[in-house]
């Protein structure tokens, strides 16, 4: 399983070298501007399939329930390093629901652009989720400002010990993505890790699996993402078998 992270106060002063130190490197390449990949303006949405995986039957089984999300650009916002950025919510409602009424808010960013980078903060979190410059094979530290094992107040399980190594790589830059019916010209993948461990799950054997993956079309934002991050824990005298972790799907439907 591959691992991943470093300290919170040290982390500014490396990983601000690290980008230094790589677009440097790089400044010789041609690259779309990272603002390119996003609709930063009051009032913007996109809407999405929301895929939700949940772990039912005393974790024994995996299952996935279906909604809609929308994120929306609700206005101006300033970080806590006073820095200006976009605030955005996400909402979502039941797959079948037509109702205005029932968006309700589930979770709210702020994104941070830059010339050289996008930042996103969620709930305390410090993310870098796009850096110039924009080709195959590009990569960096996004989840350097983490702690460690940020997800160990809801889980127990390893997957995110040292996320902060996880390498963000950019791939299929500039490809159509065809999504639910509808084309999207211009865009870029970022695979911030794909590895499993026994999978599928043979015997009676500690299995992982983390995959994090995000797509970008030009001019409009997150069109698609995938995450799966789970821990499968095998039969003991004691303890039944178990899997505990989350996961979601997003693909867009439509935006304005």
């Amino acid at each position: 399983m591959k691992k991943c992270f470093i300290s919170v106060i040290t982390a500014p002063i490396l990983f601000g070298c690290i980008w230094l130190s790589s677009c440097s490197k790089k400044d010789g390449l041609r690259s779309d501007a990272v603002t390119d990949y996003l609709n930063l303006q009051t009032g913007k949405y996109i809407l999405y399939r929301y895929d939700s995986l949940r772990f039912v039957d005393f974790d024994q089984r995996d299952t996935f329930i279906t909604y809609q999300a929308k994120e929306v650009v609700e206005g101006p916002a300033t970080d806590n390093l006073n820095r200006p950025g976009w605030r955005i919510v996400r909402y979502i409602r039941n797959w079948n629901s037509t109702l205005e009424k029932d968006w309700t808010p589930i979770l709210t960013y702020i994104v941070t652009p830059s010339d050289q980078n996008i930042e996103m903060k969620e709930a305390n979190f410090r993310y870098i989720k796009l850096v110039r410059p924009i080709v195959d094979g590009f990569s960096w530290h996004g989840n350097g400002f983490l702690p460690d094992k940020p997800y160990s107040d809801n889980y127990s399980f390893g997957n995110d010990q040292d996320i902060q190594t996880w390498d963000y790589t950019y791939h299929d830059v500039g490809a159509t993505l065809n999504l639910n019916g509808k084309d999207y010209d211009s865009t870029i993948s970022v695979t911030q890790i794909a590895d499993s461990s026994n999978l599928p799950i043979q015997g009676n054997a500690l299995a992982t699996k983390n995959l994090w993956v995000e797509k970008y079309a030009k001019g409009i934002g997150l069109v698609y993402k995938e995450v799966a991050v789970w821990e499968y824990q095998p039969l003991t005298t004691t303890q039944s078998a178990y899997r505990q972790g989350f996961g979601i799907t997003m693909s867009i439907l439509d935006h304005n």
